[in-house]
């Protein structure tokens, strides 16, 4: 039967028999001349009479919907922590449940089999037997295999069949009791999707499906197998099945495999007619009393989730430090990176990498960025440790050196992250002060020393540069706090290290004493922040007890030799040095030549501005809609902008902001 004859007896048969050539005209949207034709042909062909005839039925029954098949196995990984309590096809949207809308949709067009595949959560679903006589099937590889096991566990059910997902929910009844051909729904995005996108259609058949795109029509789960479809798709499975591959398929890519001898219609589909929620925010978009379901669903499960050991009950007022998070690439003047990147050279390292490179330990006898640190500053091997990061030297530091009750002393302002590390090993905090003039700040040496004095801290932290400020402390000072406090831990941060002249002699305090660490990071002046490189010194008598908290197996080779390529191209941070000074350096005078406007002289590639008079929450969210984000921290009773230094553009527009905010 043709498909033009199919649609005009399949409209017939939706009213009720009787033969009306406008009203056919409607539903199909075929001329009146063309419906006229049509009945003729099936009269002649006797399919028709007074209404159909049981050889028009015999042809028509060819067509019709044997069944439903609805996948709800699946864990709905993106609705947590919903999903954690009930699966995603019980959700209550608008008032119903999801699938039971389904269900009797499905049951208003006439489909009377409608199979359920469940899995996780399956006994959820028990009720629906009763209630609307469907059949339940268990899927028991929904936890390890991807969806196509949903279709092989239903794969004696494959007929003239829909395929339904759980979640979706259709605005208007879509499903029909006859259908011509196979189909598989889609609706159409402007933007880039991470979408099954049609890229190829002959006719309105879809010849080519990938992944990803945009301005594109892109496949939504319910679909229509015609039974001729059914039988060769069941072919293929029955056969491929079994392959280790396949069963980590979407059946979309199992069909996309097979596409040319499984022809599908494209069937398009607006918002209009259906909605697809991938996330919780989907669907309180949809229906804004949806939060009031998901609320009472969490309530009464608040009891469920497993109770937490009582040995872990100390951390309950513990909060972690966590880092400023963003998606944004560009204007990133909040995370004291070095915008200027690093090397070439370090890039260049990743055409040498192998497959041994990815799948080996390093388990050399030597490691080879030790040797490098070692010929670079001359200090001996032994003295210096390597990990992944700064930041993982010092919470190493903290993890060895400290137990519960003990004492550590830091600067306000300072890093937050120190303080957190020591509530983690519920130690006491105590700080010392880094004051300020006109124009610079500088570490209050005698306040470390009372202060050293009055609370006798297990660990001393000085940052230099510091952080947030950007003063340094000389080693004079370094070695009198040393000497003075012979049973504290000396923790000197050098993150920032390399910005401005070196005036504390490393080697020499290491050789001298075991009661300082040093950390510093490939992170800052050499560009290599997600590379996580962090190194340190120490004597060589107490490095194997910070050994102890350091990883078992080193820190990736290929960071590792990006690191190399960094100390070995010494011209490219020379001039990377000097256009980051030149940046600074006019920033500051630009800025300074406002009144109100004080920019602090800084040893690192960042600078601390106050302004007075200023909301400066306020001018961070103007910079922010500039594309523009920094950092802001409390110094006593003042709030600072902290600002990291990038490119002589980048810094005109910061300024320009910041003047345009300041002259309101």
């Amino acid at each position: 039967m043709k498909v033009e004859e199919f649609n005009v007896l399949y409209s017939i048969h939706k009213q009720n028999g009787i033969i009306n050539c406008e009203d056919i005209s409607r539903r199909t949207d075929y001329e009146i001349s063309k419906v006229n034709n049509i009945v003729s042909e099936l009269k002649a062909k006797k399919c028709l009479e007074n209404g159909i005839t049981k050889i028009g039925y015999d042809q028509l029954n060819m067509y019709k919907v044997d069944n439903a098949i609805i996948m709800a196995a699946g864990f709905g990984l993106r609705s947590l922590p919903l999903s954690r309590f009930v699966p995603k096809g019980l959700y209550e949207v608008k008032g119903e449940v999801l699938i039971e809308r389904q269900i009797r949709q499905l049951r208003e067009a006439g489909i009377k089999e409608i199979i359920v595949v469940v899995g996780y959560l399956k006994e959820q679903f028990q009720y629906l037997k009763e209630k609307y006589n469907v059949l339940i099937i268990e899927n028991e590889d929904y936890y390890r295999y991807n969806n196509i096991s949903s279709i092989y566990a239903a794969r004696d059910y494959l007929k003239n069949s829909y395929i339904c997902c759980s979640d979706n929910y259709f605005n208007i009844n879509v499903f029909e009791e006859y259908v011509y051909d196979s189909y598989y729904s889609c609706k159409y995005t402007h933007d880039y999707a991470e979408e099954y996108c049609v890229t190829e259609t002959e006719g309105n058949y879809i010849t080519e499906i990938h992944k990803g795109g945009s301005n594109a029509w892109y496949t939504i789960g319910e679909a229509f197998f015609s039974k001729q479809f059914s039988e060769k798709f069941f072919r293929f499975l029955n056969s491929e099945y079994n392959e280790p591959t396949t069963k980590k398929m979407l059946w979309d890519d199992f069909h996309i495999r097979h596409i040319q001898d499984l022809p599908i219609l494209l069937v398009k589909y607006s918002d209009e007619i259906v909605q697809e929620f991938d996330t919780i925010e989907d669907i309180i978009t949809f229906d804004s009393e949806f939060v009031h379901y998901l609320d009472k669903v969490l309530a009464a499960n608040s009891d469920v989730c497993a109770s937490v050991p009582n040995l872990f009950e100390k951390y309950d007022d513990v909060e972690r430090y966590n880092s400023a998070v963003t998606d944004q690439h560009t204007g990133r003047l909040h995370l004291n990176e070095n915008t200027f990147g690093p090397s070439p050279t370090c890039l260049e390292v990743l055409k040498d990498i192998t497959l041994r490179d990815l799948y080996e330990y390093d388990m050399a006898t030597k490691d080879f960025l030790v040797e490098g640190l070692s010929k670079y500053f001359s200090i001996p091997e032994d003295d210096i440790y390597i990990h992944n990061g700064s930041a993982e030297v010092i919470k190493s530091v903290f993890s060895i050196a400290l137990e519960r009750g003990d004492c550590i002393l830091t600067s306000n302002p300072g890093w937050s992250y120190y303080a957190s590390l020591a509530k983690e090993k519920f130690c006491t905090v105590q700080y010392y002060d880094v004051l300020k003039d006109d124009y610079t700040y500088y570490v209050d040496v005698e306040s470390i020393l009372a202060m050293a004095k009055k609370y006798h801290p297990k660990l001393i932290i000085i940052t230099s540069p510091h952080n947030p400020t950007g003063c340094k402390i000389d080693g004079k000072a370094v070695e009198v706090i040393i000497k003075e406090n012979p049973d504290s831990l000396l923790l000197l941060d050098e993150a920032y290290w390399g910005f401005s002249e070196e005036d504390i002699d490393v080697r020499r305090l290491v050789e001298t004493y075991t009661n300082i660490i040093i950390s510093r990071t490939f992170s800052k002046y050499y560009g290599l922040a997600n590379m996580r490189v962090g190194y340190g010194f120490c004597n060589a008598k107490v490095k194997h007890i910070f050994g102890l908290d350091l990883p078992l197996f080193r820190e990736s080779s290929i960071s590792r030799r990006m690191a190399v390529a960094a100390l070995q191209d010494r011209d490219y941070y020379m001039e990377m040095e000097q256009k980051l000074n030149e940046a600074k350096t006019w920033f500051m005078d630009e800025l300074n030549e406002i009144p109100s406007v004080r920019v602090f002289q800084s040893c690192a590639n960042f600078v601390a501005v106050r302004i007075e008079h200023v909301d400066m929450q306020a001018l961070k969210e103007a910079l922010k809609q500039n594309g523009i984000l920094i950092r802001l921290f409390e110094d006593r009773d003042e709030i600072v902008a902290r600002i990291a230094i990038a490119d002589r553009e980048m810094m005109e527009n910061v300024a320009k902001t910041i003047k345009g905010y300041v002259s309101k």
